[in-house]
Formats: structure tokens, sequence, C-alpha cells
């Protein structure tokens, strides 16, 4: 059986206009193949949309920046959730990903809704995308203590509460508008100390699958006909600190921060068996890096999934077969590097499959970060941060672009020796990264 067709959903595309191209800064090459290929025409590429989530504690907001076909950014319209986040610029642990989590913004599948979670509040807001325009449409509690991530399947959402180690149902309306499920608030089994980095569903909707980090287990609940849930069946992760719960086709894909090695990232693959138990495909094969994270799946080339090395500030890869057995590629962990290595965050690829963009911290989190053994001191962590872009070439790799960060927009002379705040960047503790 090839696990990896079944359940995989067609790409929609939307239209938007078209810009001027942009000398790519540098090409990153894989160890074979013909790395920084000259780009596909300007007729075969369409323009699009980002959208970045400030996460911020005085405020939540979702930022739209365009994309021209070249894969350059405009930032646009920043637009209100109406609810809180957690990101602080004061508080080490709140300036480079403070929810721990991937899926703090999603987009419905026909890419009409933004879902995101409002931590600071206890929310989960649904706002309606017009291109580079959004409207809030609703914001309703999100059945916990902070919200980390929410997964939509049709027409039932759910969102994952970290503080309490819960999960709570909602019905997304034909508006986006959201309506809570009765009876769908279930505990998660290691509680208020599970530390959840993902909620998601299988690619059939009759299962959620939540990420335990600090308990290393991953919970499959049974969703029935009516969206709520039963008793959770415990899986013990393959490998330790399990972080995404990602799907390629029918298989699932689970990252872990630490990985096998006990300091290395690692990924595991497994089989979503019907009683709810997971069966091992590849156990927790290691990456050349550090503090493995994100996800995003390739659309050029859909056996790799690419992923986000935060301590170590890069992008690596897996290659699947048909069975879903995965290998590093390429054999060095190393497609990319942000700039000044830089922590790499959450990821995005367009619907073209032609670009990725990532959200990347201001600061090498390396050095930074006083409880790290590689601590320098005197090193600022609150710096604002920015997106980082490749142009994915034919063979998989990665051609670094201009992205959006401070630079993109310098501050202005007020009067002789007087500046204005610039507007550049991205505020820290930014979290949440949507591509069409």
């Amino acid at each position: 059986m090839n696990l990896l067709t079944r359940g995989r959903r067609p790409h929609t595309k939307k239209e938007s206009t078209v810009g001027t191209n942009e000398t790519s800064e540098a090409v990153t090459g894989l160890g074979s193949g013909h790395s920084g290929d000259n780009p596909p025409p300007a007729t075969a590429r369409r323009g699009g949309f980002v959208y970045v989530m400030s996460n911020q504690e005085t405020g939540n907001s979702v930022t739209v920046f365009t994309r021209d076909v070249y894969g350059n950014l405009t930032r646009k319209g920043t637009y209100p959730t109406g609810g809180l986040g957690v990101g602080r610029s004061y508080d080490l642990e709140d300036t480079s990903d403070p929810l721990v989590s991937q899926g703090s913004l999603i987009a419905s599948a026909d890419q009409r809704f933004l879902f995101g979670v409002d931590s600071g509040s206890n929310e989960v807001s649904s706002l309606a995308v017009d291109g580079e325009r959004l409207r809030l449409v609703s914001r309703v509690s999100s059945g916990g203590v902070r919200p980390v991530s929410v997964a939509v399947h049709g027409n039932l959402l759910y969102a994952v509460n970290a503080t309490d180690g819960s999960i709570a149902g909602f019905r997304v309306g034909e508006d986006g508008s959201l309506t809570p499920v009765d009876g769908s608030r279930r505990p998660l089994i290691g509680g208020a100390g599970a530390g959840p980095s993902q909620i998601q569903f299988t690619p059939d909707g009759t299962r959620l699958i939540v990420t335990e980090r600090q308990t290393n287990i991953i919970d499959v609940f049974p969703v029935d006909a009516y969206g709520r849930v039963g008793e959770p069946v415990r899986n013990q992760s393959a490998g330790l600190a399990p972080f995404t719960a990602t799907f390629l086709g029918d298989v699932l894909m689970v990252t872990e921060i630490i990985g096998a090695p006990g300091f290395l990232g690692s990924m595991s693959t497994y089989h979503v068996n019907r009683d709810g138990t997971l069966q091992v495909i590849s156990a927790a094969v290691t990456t050349t890096e550090l503090t493995t994270c994100w996800t995003a799946n390739s659309v050029l080339d859909p056996s790799v999934v690419y992923v986000a090395n935060a301590q170590s500030g890069s992008i690596g890869a897996f290659r699947f077969n048909e069975r879903g057995e995965i290998t590093l590629f390429p054999a060095d962990g190393h497609i990319a590097v942000s700039k000044n290595s830089h922590a790499t965050q959450d990821m995005a690829i367009t619907n073209d499959g032609l670009y990725l963009y990532v959200l990347t911290a201001g600061i090498d989190e390396k050095i930074a970060d006083p409880r790290l053994p590689t601590y320098v001191e005197g090193t600022p962590y609150c710096d604002k941060m920015s997106i980082s872009a490749y142009r994915i070439e034919a063979n998989a790799g990665l051609t670094t672009l201009k992205g959006f960060g401070v630079a993109d927009d310098p501050p202005r002379v007020v009067s002789p020796g007087v500046l204005a705040p610039s507007a550049g960047g991205l505020a820290p503790g930014s979290e949440g990264i949507v591509a069409f």
C-alpha cells in the first residue's frame, strides 16, 4: 500500500497582481543536482499573499503581505483579532516562539478564512480573507487556558490549550463564525503538565492527534459524527519532546525537539491504526541540527518535507519512500541557513509550491539564551523578527531571496538627529504564518 498518496487533497490557487523581479542573494546547493536553476518564466507563475500573526500581549493581529511572481513581499495592512497574544519583547521566554507550537495560525481548505489563537485572552478568532484585506468574523473562548494550536477539517475546528492541558471543538459556519460543540472539551492524557505543541486531524477527520512535548506522549482522540471526541489513546513518542503532528498522505509525521542522541533534533513517522494506536514506520531519524521543530510539505516534490531547526538557524529536509520511511535530505542535513544563523520558526509554502517563507527570530538562539552553554554574555534577545524567503528549485534545493525585515522599512528622519521609530520587521514573539 502506498501510504503517501492516500488522503491527499488538491491545492487551490488565488490570483493576484504581479510585480518586478528581485535578484536572489544566494544559492544553496545540495550535494548533487543543480540548485539555483533558472526560475520558471513569469507566465507560469502567480502572485499571492502571506499572513503573519503578531501574538502580542498588547493586542493580537494579523499582518498581510502581498507576494509578487518572483517571491518578493510587500507589507500591507494589519488587522486586529480583538484578542490578546503572549509575545513580549522584554521577556526572554516570550521573544522567540513563546507558544512553542505549530498551527497557531491556519487557513480553511478553501482559503476563505484564517483561524488563529489569542493565547493571552484564552480565545480563538476567525477572519474572512479577501486578498490583502481581512475581516474579523468571530472570537470565542478556547474552552481552556492559553490555546497554542488549532486544526480544522471541513466545518469542524479544534483548539488545544497548554496551561490546563485540554482540547475543545467548534463548528465553523458558512460565514466563518465559530460555535462551541457541546460536550467536546476533553483533558489531555498528560493534563496540565502535557506541554502540547500541535493538534491535527487525520486526513479522513475521524481522529485528532495531539503531541505532548513535556510527557513524550502522543494522544489520539476518536471523533464521532457529531464532532465530539472520545477518550484518548496513549502512545509513547519514538523520540523525545514530540512537536509537530502533520500528515503526508496517511503517514503521520512528528518532529522531536531533542531526538534520539539527546541533543540533535529528529523526526518519526507512524501509521495511525483504527483503534488509535500508532505503528512506528521510522523511529527518531536524527538530523544534524539542533531543535528540529516546524515542518512544511513540498508541493513540487511530494516526497520531500522541509524542517526548521531553531537553534541551528537552518532549514533541512526529509525524503519519504512509498512506505512512509524517511531519510535525511540532503545527507549532511543542510539546505539553507538563515541570515546570521537567527532562529528559524514557523514555515509556509505557497500554493504553487515555488516559494518557502520562514518566520525568523531576531536572535541567534544559541548565543542569546543564557540557559544554554553556548551563551555569549551581552547578546540582545529582543530584536525584531523577519521573514526569510526561498525559491524552491526542481531538485528541492532552496535559493535565498530578499524576504522581509527591518531594512525594508528603515527609520525616517523627523528632524536633525531625531529618528522616528522604525515600523520595519516584525514584533518579537510573532507566531504563525500562512502563505497562498
